[in-house]
């Protein structure tokens, strides 16, 4: 069962921070959120990739650019187990169950 999605980004599997927020059903927005997390010294290129889409809207041929991060698994553990609450440790299981797997996949 998914209960996040897990893709990959540059040869790595990654899970999108907002995803993760909406998961985590967080009250705080998002931007901030994700300040907030940066400060315990995570690392572009490192622990994360900074994403840029164009999200348009219902009467608009153009679109706003908006942010988005690709969380290594690592981190999106560290992130989940940081929000101390039912979702987070839900999170952190599912992706502990994600590397039990891999882990079984790449021995086989």
């Amino acid at each position: 069962m998914e209960l996040i999605k897990i893709t990959e980004h540059q040869g790595q599997r990654v899970v999108s921070a907002r995803e993760l927020y909406q998961f985590l059903e967080l009250k705080e927005d998002f931007t901030s959120w994700c300040k907030s997390m940066f400060e315990y010294g995570f690392e572009i290129g490192v622990d994360y990739a900074e994403l840029v889409f164009t999200q348009k809207g219902k009467n608009s041929k153009r679109g706003r650019p908006k942010k988005d991060y690709a969380f290594t698994i690592d981190t999106a553990k560290e992130v989940s187990f940081l929000q101390w609450s039912e979702k987070g440790i839900q999170a952190r299981e599912y992706f502990f169950e994600m590397e039990e797997l891999d882990k079984k996949a790449n021995t086989a």
